[in-house]
Formats: structure tokens, C-alpha cells, sequence
């Protein structure tokens, strides 16, 4: 079956995240997440005595720089294998939550919101994305701070690679990419191999945005959007650069 006729199913996510997902993202590191961390946390102005939840904090590699900044860090995920991974990261110092993100166990916790690398849009309903952003609305104290990591529509849809091949250790990745047009959705089924034999097959699905949609998204909730970054560095959204960095804060 070729890429663009192989149907993703709505719970993609359910089976994502298991014990090869390490091995699939080897290249997202802790020592890579530093920066990132950083740049969230000048932007944020997160204090040391603040409260901040990870959204979708997977294997822990911003909460480990985040416990620098924060004497409260707590993370979420849905993955169980990923939670693990966080806890021997890193260990008590951080609260860990299993759970879904459209249904986030917060009322007013938290002084900054993190979400960091497209931890969103997984949903196929977009009232099911909407109930995110209400869900980190709800999460925040009065005048809580949010940091939300997006894909770049334009530079996704510019630079797509159809399919790629790579090594991690003992194992070969294949990565096949395509767009839906119908849903506006950009599409990846993974094959990991090892000694030429599949071992396993996974599919991620997340919606595209553009700077508009994203942006009145967010603001159809209770939050108020103060910047906008194309990139880690700080620049402008444009088709040159990946990313669709919004901060902001609860109204």
C-alpha cells in the first residue's frame, strides 16, 4: 500500500510511544534540549519559586533543565514506557502524571505552561485540540505564563521528505511522509527493522496550522499571546524557518 492510502487511525498516539520510540528519536537528547529549555524558560520568566507543569514532557529531557530554573516541575505524559524513561532521568526531584491532555487533572496549578516539539494537534476533531488549549487555560493561575514548541506549516509543506532511511544502533528506520490535503494533515508510518526483519510499524498523524489558525486557536480560549518565534534563536515565523514558537499568558 503506498504512503498516501495508508490510513492512520485517530488513537495513532495509543501506540506511538512504547519502548522503540527511544531508539526512532535517538537524536532528541537531553544535552539537545538544553537550549531549547532556556529559551523557554528567559521567555516564560520563570521564577525559581513557580509552579511549571511539561505538557507531554515524553522521556524528560526538558524537565531535566527545567528543575534547574523551578523548585515545582512537574511533567505528563500518556506513554507509560516514556514516564519511565522521565523517572530514571530524573528521579523524585519532579512529579510525574500519567495522563491525557484533554483531560488534564489541573485547576489554577501552575504559574508557566510548557509544550515543547509539536506535543499537540494529534487530534483528529479539531474541538479535541480546542479542549487542549482550554485544558492548559484551566491549568494556569491568573496571569500564568504558556510556552507552546509548533511545527511551521509553510516550511513543513516546503520541505517534506517522502521517505528517508537511517541506522540507530543495531536498527534500520525507514520513515515514509506524506500530506493529507483533504484533512490538512501531515502523516509519517515508521518501520523499524533489524537484521532486514520489521519489528515494528507506527504511524503519527498532527494537524497543519497556519500562523492564523494557531494563533486564533489559542486566543479563542483564555489566553493572550505576547510573541511569536520561528525558531529557537528567537527569529520571526517564516516559510525559512521550522518552528511556530508562540508565549503568552492567562487573561
Amino acid at each position: 500500500m503506498s504512503p498516501h492510502r495508508t490510513p492512520i487511525s485517530e488513537n495513532w498516539f495509543h501506540a506511538s510511544f512504547d519502548s522503540l520510540y527511544p531508539v526512532v528519536y535517538a537524536h532528541r537528547t537531553v544535552e539537545s534540549a538544553q537550549a531549547e529549555s532556556l529559551f523557554s524558560i528567559v521567555k516564560t520568566q520563570l521564577k525559581f519559586e513557580e509552579r511549571v507543569l511539561d505538557l507531554c514532557c515524553g522521556s524528560g529531557r526538558h524537565l531535566a533543565h527545567l528543575l534547574k530554573a523551578s523548585h515545582h516541575v512537574v511533567g505528563l505524559d500518556y506513554s507509560e514506557h516514556l514516564l519511565e524513561l522521565a523517572k530514571d532521568l530524573v528521579g523524585e526531584k519532579a512529579q510525574l502524571v500519567r495522563g491525557d491532555m484533554r483531560d488534564l487533572p489541573f485547576d489554577e496549578s501552575f504559574d508557566v505552561v510548557m509544550n515543547y516539539f509539536t506535543s499537540f494537534g494529534y487530534f483528529m476533531e479539531n474541538e479535541e485540540n480546542q479542549r487542549v488549549v482550554d485544558n492548559v487555560c484551566k491549568a494556569l493561575k491568573p496571569g500564568g505564563r504558556f510556552f507552546i514548541d509548533y511545527m511551521n506549516k509553510e516550511y513543513v509543506l516546503a520541505s517534506i521528505e517522502s521517505e528517508s532511511h537511517r541506522f540507530e544502533q543495531e536498527f534500520e528506520i525507514v520513515e515514509k511522509r506524506w500530506v493529507d490535503d483533504a484533512r490538512q494533515r501531515v502523516n509519517k508510518l515508521t518501520q523499524v527493522l533489524k537484521d532486514g526483519k520489521e519489528i515494528k510499524q507506527s504511524s503519527e498523524s498532527v494537524q497543519l496550522y497556519t500562523e492564523k489558525e494557531f494563533t486564533d486557536l489559542l486566543s479563542c480560549s483564555c489566553l493572550e499571546i505576547e510573541s511569536l518565534h520561528g525558531n529557537y534563536d528567537g527569529s520571526a515565523i517564516s516559510s525559512d524557518n521550522p518552528r511556530m514558537i508562540v508565549v503568552g499568558r492567562k487573561l
